[in-house]
């Protein structure tokens, strides 16, 4: 259960790239094989960006004036992700207004990437596409 949690949260990328070589190999023709090289490369580049978001979190972890900032931006998106979601299940009338270009786009990856559910949703989408290749 614990490693299962574990896959889950890091988003397998192993296993994601496992299925991806799996695929390749099953591959019957070139367009599969192609379609499957591309997954491979799109969770080769979603290893190597966790690699270069750990190496960016591991050289200013021991600066509090990082974290310091890091709860800041992301607590304004917090707060408004919870004002808007009680607004919304509550019916209080308080009318929160979106966030202002970008930061409106931003919001969600910003949220998400706390979570590390942003490789998650990669690793999948790479997945989909080849298996929405193979039909």
């Amino acid at each position: 259960m614990t490693a299962a949690l574990l896959r889950w949260l890091s988003g397998d990328l192993a296993g994601a790239l496992t299925r991806a070589y799996e695929l390749r190999l099953k591959a019957d023709n070139e367009q599969q094989r192609l379609i499957a090289d591309a997954a491979i490369s799109d969770v080769n580049r979603q290893i190597d960006a966790a690699r270069n978001a750990k190496e960016i979190r591991l050289a200013s972890s021991g600066f509090w004036e990082m974290r310091l900032i890091t709860a800041i931006i992301a607590g304004c998106f917090a707060l408004h992700l919870l004002l808007v979601t009680l607004d919304t299940c509550f019916k209080l009338g308080w009318a929160i207004p979106k966030f202002p270009a970008p930061f409106d786009e931003w919001q969600g990856a910003i949220l998400l990437s706390f979570f590390g559910i942003q490789a998650v949703g990669g690793g999948l989408n790479a997945i989909a596409a080849a298996i929405r290749g193979r039909r």
